[in-house]
């Protein structure tokens, strides 16, 4: 996927990865966008290609504001790249002008007993070597380890941070989309319908066949989400402001 190349003048898509994730996670999606737009992937603290170690929800938030090139972005989130998203769009409203959360855990009921499993203290560690193990495969074995202390501790920082986001959800006032797979076994529906209810602009795209996994289950439903909602972006800055070039063809 390319860098982007955008100029102050225009919008940023950035894609932010769960957990265990990386920035190739967005391939599947990536070849159904309008490459009009380019989309950034990124690897966050702790995850991928990133030097930098893992840190918690309000610090990748920051981190991600500290990576932007323009001063408007649209933010795409899957799982907890979505509360990271969120929590991005709370503390920087004007430059955070949509969002994409697909599968995100951004209120308490979205935590289920697995959630705090995975965090605990003897257990956490045991059940985030087998997450870990599972998800890379044979041919990236080597990053086991950072693999596993970096789920661990983005599962207690979860745990630990998901209040303070879920009490300023009101705040939120750009455009957002959520992104849900009836088959998802890790975020409930209902959480996710009680999500929408608490956002201000949001809606519920919801797909029948997608699991937790949305990006590889439903890629050309999320793309065409993505699609819309930058058009939708478009149409109402075209339609308010074009005269001052804050968009170009």
């Amino acid at each position: 996927m390319p860098n982007s190349t955008m100029t102050a003048t225009e919008v940023e898509v950035i894609f932010l990865h769960g957990q265990p994730g990386q920035k190739e996670d967005f391939a599947p999606v990536y070849r159904w966008m309008d490459h009009r737009w380019p989309v950034v992937s990124l690897d966050r603290p702790g995850w991928g290609a990133n030097p930098l170690g893992v840190i918690g929800i309000e610090a990748n938030a920051s981190w991600v504001l500290d990576q932007l090139k323009t001063s408007r972005v649209v933010l795409i989130g899957h799982s907890l790249g979505a509360t990271i998203a969120v929590r991005a769009a709370q503390l920087d409203p004007e430059r955070v002008k949509g969002l994409v959360l697909v599968a995100p855990p951004i209120t308490q009921s979205s935590l289920v007993a697995v959630d705090r499993l995975l965090a605990a203290r003897f257990l956490g560690a045991m059940t985030s070597a087998l997450v870990a193990g599972v998800s890379l495969g044979p041919a990236r074995r080597s990053q086991f380890g950072r693999t596993r202390r970096s789920f661990l501790a983005e599962q207690r920082h979860l745990l630990d941070e998901l209040r303070l986001v879920e009490s300023e959800l009101r705040n939120v006032r750009c455009p957002s989309v959520v992104v849900a797979g009836l088959r998802d076994r890790v975020v409930p529906l209902a959480a996710m319908v009680h999500a929408v209810d608490r956002l201000p602009e949001a809606t519920l795209t919801v797909s029948p066949i997608a699991d937790h996994d949305v990006l590889h289950s439903a890629p050309i439903l999320l793309a065409q989400v993505v699609r819309s909602m930058l058009w939708r972006l478009y149409t109402d800055e075209e339609a308010s402001g074009a005269e001052r070039g804050l968009w170009r063809e």
